[in-house]
This record gives structure tokens, C-alpha cells and sequence, in this order.
């Protein structure tokens, strides 16, 4: 007799309805949650060792962001929102900040690319992130896992779920991992880029005759050095050869030091831990209504971050620089689904948004500061106690209507289309202030305007608006045959217009939403008497107003703000597949290639090296390049289970990632990165019922060094780099009492 050895089938939920991936007339990509378990994917960034044209840079909490075919940030700007969305359990959350969780636990997690809104949550313009956590168990069940791995990391997680009655089933996760970092900051000793996370999440599941409820409880938090950006440049000269009075010559004229571009020197005097904290309660509620299905999802979620930065990055007491970041947000979402099955099956829904951002920049002077910023003859009194903060202040009221309808004519042939109108009131606003330090008065008040220059002006300015925006989905498919899936789609979207919590005087405080229209054609195939798919798909996206992070150095540090810059186009080819070999042997594979470029973009700001004196304030970025959007991304992947005839499984694994050369600004030698790939593997033994477990493993096995990314340089800050992991190694166990 023949040994089955069909692909395991993969159900996604990215229509809000289980499907499998292959009947999904849509561009998505999926993982288990077990195989992100067992191959150590813990963050959102490590999702893109599985997916291609997929990639989020997660700096800190504040400043992490998920991008899709090299789009879709606003990293560092509190008052926008992501083009790509994040979904935790039927829940959408706003902030990039909330992305920088590690999601333990998982069932599952989904890639869906294009605009979203027509189903899922709120309305995004470049895709969707839907992660799915392990629903409570009526079977008891338990899982203990221990790693130990270099640079002193120790991690636990721990799940126990099982009935409370009949009715009833409860889960409670709990997480941990501490590290002692793999860089030494001099000065102190701490070790930076450490690890300092747990995390708990509780849940209860109702199970009646007509209504199924879910409610999640959880909490988050992090204690960490991740807030070290290593310096890799700062010009002495501008391009036309004029001096340059930067970071690094201010360091030298002021203190006679010349800083180090060793991405791991560190010698800082006045970091400190970054702190955390994300809160949430969610519950869904799932009525059966004879065959119809009403869902309510209703939730909260809070997020408190609190850097300290040495904003100079030296190991004198200059100045510290940060955004103290709150958000709270509510929301709730009303869906009634029809049958599945049939000729035509529906959703329609209702979803309402309340969110409160208040991001505070502060920047705390200290003795170091007059030398620095004005000249090393003047009083230390000037700047030595000052702060200068920037109060943005952001709420958003959204509201909006939905459905999605898919019509089957034949049994082949399909049309989905969907739609959505959205109304939102935003209310905006930044007061910029300063106070502190010696008082300036009588014999001292010829110092006040040194003062002033660096602390900048009191101000406030404010906006409101509201405004309405439609998005609509059209996707016809085609089952040219059993094993052969043909689909098309377009479809459009608009991000709402962000706050710009930097604005100054004469800035707009709240912009333009931004605007997408997506065309995709892809098929899906089946092969091999179910063996193996192959997946591909041709997409042409263009965002109209796009919404970008400028950076402006005027005074005596530079400031981050949001603006439509232009227009953004991405186009090109993905593929993916699977191949069940043997029934040992899993091999998998994803690739992309992407031209992400700005079409418009007249006024970008220059890199500090072309700012001299008479430059023109803007440049023409037309036709380049977006930053940080490699032309090719791609991995393949290898499991391997065999059973041992003593008892128990051996397994394997393998996973080669490639990613081409991205740059931070076209203009600029600095902040380049070339193309690199990352190697993991995992060596393990399992035995018979998955009882225990003992693994192996190491991420970036040949220690390939490299930046996750850049930041650019400011009138008094270097170019910076965000590194990415080196080489990690431990070894794992698992126990499954029962």
C-alpha cells in the first residue's frame, strides 16, 4: 500500500472565514504557530524568515514598523497609522508600537497583501498582519518549555488550558526571556541589546448551544538596553568641501574627542532601560442565528513607553532625547456572516474606533550642553537643568460601515467585491515649552538668549477635522480546474490623515489621508496528486499622498514630522511553494521581486553632507528608490521528522533567507546596506506522543553582521545604525505533562 504523503492542508482565516489557502482567490501567505515555535520565529521581524517581500523593523517599541513590499511604515511618527495593519485575534490595533510584542502561543499567523478594509478591522492601504493565538482546550493540556542560550539568555513558557465545566475551558500563557546583551557599553558595563521581557495572557471560553465567547486578559512588558543606535558616520565636511559643525566636530571643539564608528564601541554615560508596558482585554462573542453568524468583538488596549536615550551618543552628560508615549484605544466591531456554502454568501458589519495618543518629546539638558551646542568658552548654567519638550496630542473618533458579497454563477467561476465608507473626527496638537535650569535674571539675563536658541520658542498649534472616505474591493476568480486557481483583483483604500505631532508654526497639523489602488493577478496551482503548490502573483500598486517622516534640522536638534510627500508605486512578482518530498521531508520555498519607487516626490529633504550653506533646502526623489525596499527578498526551508525504531522522532530543520542591498536616503554614501542572507538550523528529538523534547538550534548560524537599518544624521546627531541579531545558539526542552 502506497504511504500518503499530501501536503498538510493550511485553513487561513485572512476573509474571516476558515478557507484553505489554495481555494482563496487572494494574495496571502501563512505559517503555523508551531512551526514558528519550533524554529524560534518569536517576533514579528522573524516572520520574514518564512515570508518573502515581508519585513518589519522593530528598533523599539516605539519605533517599530511592519512594511509590505518594502511599504508601510511611519515608524516614528505616534500620530499616524501603519499601512499595514496589525489583527490580533479578531482585533485590529492602531500603533506600530503595539507590533513590537512577542506573540507566544500562536495558532497561526497571515501575510495578507493589498489594501484591507472591506472585512478586516480598519481600513489599511498596503496589507495586513493577522496573528491568531491558541483558543482555550476542553482536552487538558500542558506545555513546559526551558531555553538556555548564549549571552547568558534564559527563556520559559509555560501553557496550561482545559474545561472549567462543561461549558467552560480556560488557558493561561505565561513567557519570559532575559539576556545579558552581546555588546559592553564602556563607561558602565551594562550589556546593550539585551533581552528583559514577560509577558501573561489569560482566557476563558464559553462553549452553549448558540452562542460561542471568547475573552483574553493579557499584559506585556520589556525592561531593555534596546535603545542603542551604534554612530557609523557623521561628515566633517559638506560635499562642496565646506567644514561641517556636526555631531562629530562638536564633540572635538567641545571636548577634544573623536567619536569611534565601531558599531560595537560603545561609550555612553547616560542610557538607561527603556520600559514597556502593553495592556488588553478583548472579547468576542459569536452568535449562531439560525444560519447566519452575528460576531461582537469588543476591546482595549494601552501602551506606556518610556526611552533614556543619551540622545549625543558619547560618554559625556550632554543632552537626552526621547518620546514618552501613551495610547489607549477602544474599539468594537459588529460582523454577520451568511452560509458559506451556495450560490452567494455575505458579511456586513459595523466597526468603531476610539484612540488617545499623547507622545511627549523631551529633551533634558545637562552639563555637557553648553559646550556642545553653543561654544566651550560660555557658562555650563546656561543649558545644565534645562528641558525642552514637545507635547503632541492626538484623538481620533472613527466610524464605519462594511460588507463583502462573493457570487458563484458555476460551480468555477467567482466574483467577490466589497465596500466600505468610513467617517473619522481628529482632533491635533503640539505645545512646545521649556523651564528648568538656573534663572536667568539680573547679571545672567545677557545669557537668556543662548538659552532660548537651543530651547526654542513656547508654542502651540492645533487642528480638527473630519472628513468621509469610501474603499472597495473588486476580485473575480476562476477554477480552471481542480488543481488550478485563477484570480484578479483590484482594489482601493485610504489610510486616515495623520497628526503630525511635530508640528511647528506654519506646519499642517493634521495631513492628507493616503490613498491606494491595488491591481493583483495571481494563480494558484496544486500539484502532484496534492503533493506540492505553487503559488504566484503580479501586483501594480500605487499610493497616491503618501504619508512619509521627514526630517528637519533646523535648531539646535533635529525633529521628525509627518507630510504627503508624493506618490509611491510597488510592482512586481511573487511566488511560493511547498513540496512534500517523502513523508519525512518538507521542502519550501517563497520569492519576490519588488521595485518600490518614489513616482513624485519634488521636495525631499538632503542628507546633512549636502546641507551647506546656499544648498537648495529641498531635493527631487522622483523616480528613485524608496528607502529601505530591497529589489529582492527570498528563503527556502527544509523540515525533516523521522522515526527512530528505539521509539521517539528525530526532526530538522533548515532556513536560508536572502535580502538585497536597501539604502536610507539616494542621495547619500552613508546608511547603506548590502544584500546579505541569514542561515538557521535546528537538530532535535521528540518522543513518541510529544511527551518531550529536547532541540538544538542557532539563528544566523555563520554570523552574519549587518543593519537592520538606518536613521539619518541631524544637525547634532550622527548617522545611526539599528543592528540586527548576531549569531544565537541554545538548546531547548520541552515537557508535555499531559
Amino acid at each position: 500500500m502506497r504511504e500518503s504523503v499530501e501536503l498538510q492542508e493550511v485553513v487561513i482565516t485572512a476573509r474571516r472565514r476558515e478557507e484553505r489557502l489554495q481555494d482563496a482567490p487572494i494574495s496571502v501567505s501563512a505559517v503555523a504557530g508551531q512551526v514558528l515555535a519550533v524554529e524560534r520565529l518569536d517576533r514579528v521581524a522573524d516572520y520574514s524568515a518564512k515570508i518573502s517581500n515581508f519585513n518589519a523593523l522593530q528598533q523599539n517599541t516605539r519605533v517599530s514598523t511592519v512594511t509590505i513590499r518594502g511599504v508601510g511604515g511611519n515608524a516614528n511618527s505616534d500620530g499616524s497609522e501603519a499601512g499595514v495593519g496589525l489583527i490580533v485575534d479578531n482585533v485590529f490595533f492602531t500603533h506600530p508600537g503595539f507590533s513590537w510584542l512577542d506573540f507566544v502561543d500562536l495558532a497561526s499567523v497571515e501575510v495578507a497583501r493589498g489594501p484591507q478594509g472591506t472585512l478586516l478591522g480598519k481600513n489599511t492601504t498596503i496589507g495586513a498582519v493577522i496573528v491568531t493565538t491558541q483558543r482555550p482546550s476542553f482536552t487538558p493540556e500542558a506545555t513546559l518549555s526551558a531555553t538556555i542560550a548564549n549571552h547568558h539568555r534564559y527563556q520559559i513558557r509555560a501553557n496550561l488550558s482545559g474545561p472549567l465545566s462543561d461549558r467552560v475551558a480556560g488557558r493561561l500563557t505565561l513567557y519570559g526571556d532575559t539576556s545579558d546583551g552581546w555588546i559592553t557599553n564602556g563607561p558602565t558595563g551594562d550589556g546593550y541589546l539585551d533581552t528583559g521581557r514577560w509577558a501573561v495572557r489569560g482566557q476563558l471560553l464559553y462553549e452553549g448551544d448558540a452562542l460561542s465567547n471568547r475573552l483574553i486578559v493579557e499584559q506585556y512588558g520589556t525592561r531593555e538596553f534596546n535603545n542603542f543606535y551604534p554612530p557609523v558616520g557623521d561628515p566633517l565636511t559638506f560635499v562642496n568641501g565646506a567644514p561641517r559643525n556636526g555631531w562629530a566636530r562638536k564633540l572635538q571643539t567641545g571636548f577634544g574627542y573623536v567619536p569611534s564608528y565601531e558599531v560595537e564601541d560603545a561609550n555612553l554615560d547616560t542610557q538607561e532601560r527603556l520600559v514597556s508596558r502593553t495592556t488588553g482585554l478583548s472579547n468576542q462573542a459569536d452568535w449562531r442565528l439560525g444560519d447566519h453568524t452575528l460576531t461582537s468583538v469588543t476591546a482595549w488596549r494601552k501602551l506606556y513607553f518610556r526611552p533614556r536615550n543619551d540622545g549625543d551618543n558619547s560618554p559625556f552628560p550632554i543632552f537626552h532625547a526621547g518620546y514618552d508615549v501613551d495610547v489607549d484605544q477602544y474599539s468594537q466591531e459588529l460582523r454577520l456572516a451568511s452560509p458559506s456554502s451556495g450560490v452567494l454568501d455575505y458579511q456586513v458589519g459595523v466597526f468603531l474606533l476610539r484612540q488617545d495618543v499623547t507622545s511627549n518629546f523631551r529633551t533634558p539638558f545637562y552639563a555637557g550642553a553648553t559646550a556642545f551646542f553653543l561654544n566651550p568658552a560660555l557658562p555650563a548654567l546656561i543649558l545644565d537643568g534645562v528641558e525642552a519638550n514637545q507635547l503632541g496630542e492626538a484623538k481620533t473618533l472613527s466610524g464605519a460601515v462594511f460588507g463583502q458579497a462573493t457570487w458563484r454563477p458555476t460551480e468555477r467561476a467567482a466574483l467577490t467585491v466589497g465596500a466600505r465608507y468610513t467617517r473619522e473626527r481628529k482632533e491635533a496638537s503640539n505645545a512646545a515649552t521649556s523651564f528648568g535650569g538656573v534663572p536667568l535674571t539680573g547679571a545672567l539675563a545677557s545669557l537668556q538668549a543662548y538659552r532660548a536658541a537651543v530651547a526654542g520658542p513656547t508654542f502651540l498649534v492645533s487642528e480638527e477635522s473630519e472628513d468621509g472616505s469610501v474603499s472597495w474591493l473588486i476580485n473575480p476568480s476562476y477554477k480552471v480546474s481542480r488543481d488550478i486557481l485563477a484570480y484578479a483583483s483590484i482594489g482601493y483604500g485610504e489610510k486616515s490623515g495623520a497628526a503630525n505631532l511635530g508640528a511647528k508654526p506654519g506646519d499642517r497639523v493634521i495631513i492628507d489621508p493616503e490613498k491606494s489602488t491595488d491591481f493583483e493577478l495571481g494563480l494558484k496551482t496544486t500539484w502532484l496528486d496534492g503533493r506540492a503548490t505553487l503559488n504566484g502573483n503580479l501586483y501594480w500598486n500605487d499610493i497616491e499622498d503618501y504619508q512619509a517622516t521627514l526630517s528637519d534640522t533646523r535648531g539646535a536638534t533635529s525633529r521628525s514630522y509627518l507630510a504627503n510627500v508624493g506618490k509611491v508605486r510597488m510592482q512586481g512578482v511573487e511566488l511560493e511553494g511547498q513540496l512534500q518530498a517523502t513523508a519525512e521531508l518538507n521542502l519550501s520555498f517563497s520569492a519576490a521581486l519588488n521595485d518600490a519607487r518614489y513616482v513624485s516626490y519634488p521636495s525631499a529633504p538632503v542628507p546633512q553632507e549636502y546641507a551647506f550653506p546656499g544648498a537648495p533646502g529641498a531635493v527631487d526623489l522622483s523616480d528613485t528608490r524608496v528607502p529601505n525596499a530591497p529589489r529582492f527578498t527570498g528563503q527556502v526551508s527544509a523540515r525533516y521528522e523521522r522515526p527512530l525504531a528505539a521509539g521517539g522522532t528525530a526532526f530538522a530543520y533548515g532556513n536560508q533567507t536572502w535580502r538585497s542591498d536597501t539604502f536610507s536616503h539616494a542621495l547619500s554614501a552613508y546608511g547603506r546596506q548590502d544584500g546579505y542572507g541569514l542561515t538557521n538550523v535546528g537538530l532535535g528529538y521528540r518522543t513518541d506522543g510529544e511527551r518531550y523534547a529536547v532541540q538544538i538550534w542557532a539563528r544566523n548560524l555563520f554570523d552574519e553582521r549587518y543593519a537592520a537599518a538606518f536613521g539619518l544624521a541631524g544637525a547634532s546627531t550622527p548617522y545611526i545604525a539599528i543592528l540586527g541579531e548576531p549569531r544565537t545558539f541554545g538548546v531547548t526542552l520541552t515537557a508535555k505533562p499531559f
